[in-house]
């Protein structure tokens, strides 16, 4: 055999079949029809004859390859298979990339911003995955089990914070689902420890006033609340209670959303909890805040904001609460979210919308028997979603007449409220 050289190699030519230029002590290059040169070492390893690749010429010099042969010697000296130690080496290259840290911000980009999940949810989720980084972060995900998950939810369980817990277990969840579907992983571990975690006690609802006079005195105060900036938290406080949007959705509410002659407000589907389209219908007095609010913010993106491109603080009508005497607390007397509760309970105590008798989950958690009777019109214009999605499609364009009337209903009950007139109860028949 002649000895190899780069110039030998370089000269080679293709042929119609392919052929090998070796150096007699197992290192070889085959040249394919094609021209592609590649290296082989040629060994033997428990009486079988075996080849090993090390990649295509020139990437890989003549120098560098009998350096390759020279490790992968070193391993048949010690009783080890070259091919089967590179194969694990590449396994574990393999685990090491693919890290509890990786699959989460990957799950992240993937199915939460590209999927253009609310922005809420994805700085909620974001934070239960630094949580979980601190413990798992470094770990292939492959090689987590349900023993390593549980001491990492023991600490935290450790100082109280059980709702936390199964936050954790629930994003955990997904970036495991999410790496059992990419070939990352084989099972999610979480699911072995529902039953071996603390189940979290049940707590305070959102706080919300539900007595008519209680209700009536808070509007009354929002009436003469003193804010800043030409009285926009309490247009803000005013606009809520009359439309019984989510806190997020006003605070992030813009003008483009707005059809005054229509008299809808439409809030995309982005902002919404239930990811459907929304439609308010506004009434006389809603129409009548937006003119006085036109002045103040027409110009630019938000209807409540301090500044053109940046919307008013999340805290800022719990904050005028406080200031207006209201624990807004768990336990309290009411929050910003406390709005759509106090809505929902005036309305079907009232009596005068009838409708389907679904369930809501607005009202308070008790250990007696469920009666809850909650008229349809007020929980689709709450944005609830109805679990029977083509009942849901039809109901609506079917309530929707309905709703326009409820809302204008409740405005003016708001205003009767707010002047301390008692509002007679329909008797149940």
């Amino acid at each position: 055999m002649e000895e190899l050289s780069d110039t030998k190699i370089r000269n080679a030519k293709p042929a119609d079949k392919e052929y090998a230029i070796a150096d007699g002590q197992g290192l070889s290059v085959v040249v394919r029809p094609n021209g592609t040169k590649l290296w082989l070492y040629r060994y033997r390893f428990g009486g079988k004859r075996k080849n090993m690749s090390f990649g295509t010429f020139p990437g890989v010099g003549l120098k560098a390859a009998r350096e390759k042969r020279h490790n992968a010697e070193k391993l048949l000296d010690q009783g080890q298979d070259p091919v089967a130690v590179r194969e694990a080496k590449r396994q574990e290259d393999e685990k090491l990339k693919h890290t509890f840290r990786a699959v989460g911000e990957e799950w992240a980009t993937t199915k939460l911003e590209k999927e253009n999940k609310a922005k809420s949810t994805i700085k909620r989720e974001r934070w239960n995955l630094a949580q979980l980084n601190r413990e798992l972060g470094d770990r292939p995900l492959c090689e987590i089990g349900p023993p390593e998950l549980l001491t990492a939810f023991r600490r935290v369980e450790a100082r109280g914070r059980y709702y936390t817990v199964g936050r954790l277990r629930s994003t955990a969840s997904r970036v495991f689902q999410f790496g059992v579907g990419a070939s990352y992983c084989n099972s999610d571990p979480t699911r072995d420890l529902k039953h071996a975690l603390t189940k979290a006690p049940k707590g305070n609802p959102r706080p919300a006033l539900t007595d008519p006079d209680d209700f009536g005195d808070l509007m009354r105060r929002i009436e003469v609340y003193d804010a800043k900036n030409g009285g926009l938290v309490r247009y803000a406080l005013k606009l809520i209670a009359l439309t019984m949007v989510r806190p997020g959705e006003l605070r992030l509410a813009e003008w483009t959303e707005f059809d005054e002659k229509n008299r809808i407000w439409l809030i995309p589907a982005e902002k919404m909890k239930m990811r459907d389209d929304h439609e308010v219908p506004l009434s006389r007095q809603a129409l009548a805040i937006l003119a006085e609010l036109r002045p103040l913010t027409g110009r630019g993106r938000y209807l409540f904001s301090h500044d053109d491109d940046v919307p008013m603080s999340d805290n800022t009508i719990n904050k005028a609460l406080r200031i207006m005497g209201y624990d807004t607390g768990p336990g309290g007397d009411h929050c910003a979210h406390g709005f759509r509760s106090s809505a929902s309970t005036l309305l079907n105590e009232e009596g005068t919308f009838d409708g389907d008798v679904v369930e809501a989950q607005l009202a308070h958690e008790t250990n007696e028997k469920k009666r809850r009777r909650r008229d349809e019109v007020v929980r689709r214009q709450l944005a609830k979603g109805d679990k029977n999605k083509i009942r849901g499609i039809y109901n609506r364009a079917a309530y929707w007449s309905e709703r326009v009337r409820l809302m204008q209903h409740w405005a003016n009950r708001l205003d009767r409220l707010r002047k301390g007139v008692a509002v007679s109860l329909r008797k149940s028949a």
